[in-house]
């Protein structure tokens, strides 16, 4: 299976990065717990624009930017 090599930054005060190979055919959802990351606490950004996670990985860089809430 052909790998795809991705570049990821997260955003903010903790800044963290990863470089890391996937699958081609690997979703964010997926690429995010690769990585110990919950879906549900990230947007992912690819060329400015936020992604779904359900959408397939594209080689090259994405950043995260952290979901804050609070009541």
């Amino acid at each position: 299976m052909l790998s795809l090599k991705v570049r990821i930054e997260m955003l903010g005060s903790n800044k963290q990065v990863w470089e890391i190979d996937v699958d081609k055919g690997t979703t964010y959802e997926k690429l995010l717990e690769t990585i110990d990351i919950n879906p549900e606490t990230v947007i992912v950004i690819r060329d400015g624009f936020p992604v779904p996670i359900d959408d397939l990985v594209e080689e090259g860089e994405i950043k995260l930017l952290r979901v804050i809430s609070g009541g």
